[in-house]
């Protein structure tokens, strides 16, 4: 019967586009696993594993067999997780992990085999607090929502302690009693810290320094009265800074240890600094959190001036067995509908603001000057939470002007956003008829035969009886958005670069326009995070295309990363602000989407796709070229089925793009 059932399960499985290699080997599972409720735990894991892994199914099915034999799903779980933590940017180093022939593999499959979940310890982590004088502290298990999400923390609330379902070997799980270490860590910051500190306006890169310098104190407390927790905690600090990775996460995860390992020595400054510091403090005594806390000020300040970046979604607390910080601080719950993401605070995460006035809070991170113009928020779709992140992206959009257009007095010239420049979209066209008007050239028979009728029936008459021309109306209102990144740089057969053909593609559809009927506005864009997307207005719909306009375009430059979905709204919010019966959003770029603050590669192409979808909704017709020859695998799912174009020669860019322009417009 066993058999039966799983033959059905397979055929549903293969069904439902699960890769043959994964599929053929769901065929060989071990007897114990064959019943319908671990049949499909198993393929939901799989499925994940594929949508994570893409490309990697054949080296992932390869022994499948051999290790449940020694794992239940969830051990198979970590064990997948810990492949893909350990070589997320190295899909052929995953895949040889996958294949057992990483030794990684064999350790991470024996650590998961002995068991490291937390139902598991939970009746002696009991016993553990009781010893310490917590018998009423509650152990709850946090599970994972996500195969591929950041890794959990523990979480302090009140009376309860939230830990990880599970421990994985890549956070140090094969090194020691991790759950122990976790809640003898917690139970220090009871003993020891300051509870719900007002945050303020403290920057997240200043809270999460403050928070490690809080953690090496009340461990320090702690190993005072208990010596034998300085063991517990010691196997699970191995940062190290031999390859002097100037990362927060790099750097906090070594002066982490440097506080808590008088032996380490690191070469870095401002892990020796911090530990110098540190240790004076100490001598004075421990007890005093303030002056530690000025401790803490002084390297966030030090790290601002490094320009070092600190990004929310890649950051977790290490050692892994340290909780998230929430019990430290108390974050204001309820901000102000104008206030820009990156100065809201949640309980459970941080998040990173650009610039501040007081010494202690400044926090300059990114190296680019904001430059002057407008601020938009936007949502951000998440495909792996299934949610739209309200307030989550931010558009910097400011309008690219010549030197040729400031005036004698040092100030520019106003450009009345709104009002054509276009003669023509003055004149009036006697196709368009406004009927019902105070006055006119011709009656409006309807009107009049209505009024008529008003007046035999004693109604006073509506006077509005005449007709007269209407303006022109744009038949097609064109945003021409251009890929601005540093990718744009690379060159094209050996003497011009992808930018300069964008250049060049952007020009000539500008000169082909008919501004008698359709505007054009030209756009670029390029980003350096979700909190610094840059947008460029190179040419307003209403400008006219002249050589001040062209020596805006031909003089952009590539640099950072390419977050399309908020650009696409915004672009999108710029075409609804214009009259006409078509909107018509081309793009044209080198690549996928891609951001310094993302690592899954599917997130961005997600959120595009959203993007275009939502737009297609309000009517805008979104179209996108690129010069990427492999990006058969993204770009169908971003623009739909027909409206993508993949350049194969480059230097064909330019009509390409004017061709498709012209069959867009005759749809």
């Amino acid at each position: 019967m066993g058999s039966l059932m799983f033959t059905s399960v397979s055929e549903r499985v293969a069904a439902d586009t699960l890769h043959p290699a994964l599929s053929d080997a769901l065929s060989a599972l071990p007897p114990r696993l064959r019943n319908r409720a671990t049949e499909e735990e198993l393929t939901a894991l799989l499925r994940d594993a594929a949508q994570s892994a893409p490309g990697l199914e054949p080296a992932l099915g390869s022994h499948l067999g051999f290790v449940l034999n020694s794992l239940d799903v969830s051990g198979l779980r970590r064990w997948i997780l810990t492949g893909m933590r350990l070589y997320a940017n190295h899909p052929g180093q995953l895949a040889a992990y996958f294949r057992l022939e990483d030794a990684a593999a064999a350790q991470a499959m024996v650590a998961e085999a002995k068991g490291i979940s937390f139902e598991r310890a939970r009746h002696s982590l009991q016993y553990f607090t009781t010893g310490f004088g917590q018998a009423d502290l509650s152990l709850v298990a946090r599970r994972q929502r996500s195969l591929n999400a950041l890794p959990l923390r523990t979480v302090i609330s009140q009376g309860t302690l939230l830990l990880p379902d599970h421990y994985l070997a890549w956070d140090g799980a094969t090194r020691g009693n991790i759950y122990r270490a976790a809640v003898a860590h917690v139970l220090a910051h009871l003993q020891y810290s300051p509870r719900h500190q007002p945050a303020g306006k403290k920057k997240p890169l200043l809270i999460a320094v403050l928070s490690l310098i809080e953690d090496a104190r009340v461990e320090r407390l702690a190993i005072q009265r208990f010596p034998g927790l300085w063991s517990l905690w010691s196997c699970f600090h191995t940062a190290h800074g031999e390859s002097n990775e100037l990362t927060f996460f790099s750097l906090a995860a070594r002066l982490s240890r440097a506080l808590h390992d008088p032996n380490y020595q690191d070469q870095n400054h401002w892990v020796n600094k911090g530990r110098e510091l540190f240790e004076a403090e100490a001598a004075l005594g421990l007890d005093d959190p303030a002056r530690f806390s000025e401790v803490g000020k002084i390297l966030g300040s030090d790290l601002g001036q490094m320009r070092v970046r600190f990004v929310q979604d890649l950051y977790a607390v290490q050692p892994a067995y340290r909780d998230d910080n929430s019990f430290l601080w108390e974050f204001e719950q309820d901000a102000p509908p104008d206030t820009p993401p990156e100065e809201s605070l949640s309980r459970s995460s941080v998040q990173i603001e650009a610039t501040d006035q007081k010494a202690e809070t400044a926090m300059l991170v990114s190296p680019i000057e904001q430059p002057p113009g407008q601020r938009f928020i936007y949502p951000e779709w998440d495909y792996r939470e299934n949610q739209l992140r309200h307030a989550w992206a931010t558009v910097h959009d400011r309008l690219a002007r010549d030197a040729t257009e400031i005036v004698s007095n040092g100030r520019h010239r106003s450009l009345v956003r709104g009002v054509s420049l276009d003669t023509h979209s003055r004149t009036l066209d006697r196709a368009v008829r406004l009927r019902r008007q105070h006055e006119g050239e011709s009656l409006d028979l309807n009107a009049a035969v209505e009024g008529r009728i008003s007046w035999r029936a004693r109604i006073t008459p509506d006077p509005r009886i005449f007709q007269r021309p209407g303006k022109r109306r744009r038949h097609a209102a064109i945003l021409l958005l251009v890929d601005l990144s540093e990718s744009t740089n690379d060159r094209v057969k050996g003497f011009t670069s992808i930018l300069d053909v964008e250049k060049q593609a952007a020009d000539l559809l500008s000169q082909s326009i008919d501004t008698n009927y359709d505007c054009l506005a030209i756009d670029g864009f390029h980003s350096d995070g979700r909190e610094k997307v840059h947008y460029l207005r190179l040419k307003e719909f209403d400008e006219p295309y002249g050589e001040s306009q062209r020596r805006v375009l031909m003089r952009q430059q590539g640099s950072l990363s390419t977050r399309m979905g908020a650009a696409f709204r915004h672009a999108g919010f710029r075409l609804h602000q214009q009259r006409a019966e078509k909107r018509i959003l081309l793009l044209v770029t080198d690549g996928e989407p891609s951001d310094v603050d993302v690592i899954d590669r599917d997130y961005l192409v997600e959120d595009a796709r959203h993007a275009v979808h939502y737009l297609g909704m309000k009517g805008v017709t979104v179209f996108g070229l690129t010069l990427d020859k492999a990006a058969g695998s993204y770009i169908k799912k971003i623009f739909g089925a027909r409206n993508y174009t993949i350049v194969d020669n480059a230097l064909s860019l330019p009509v390409q793009l004017t061709r498709t322009l012209a069959q867009i417009a005759a749809r």
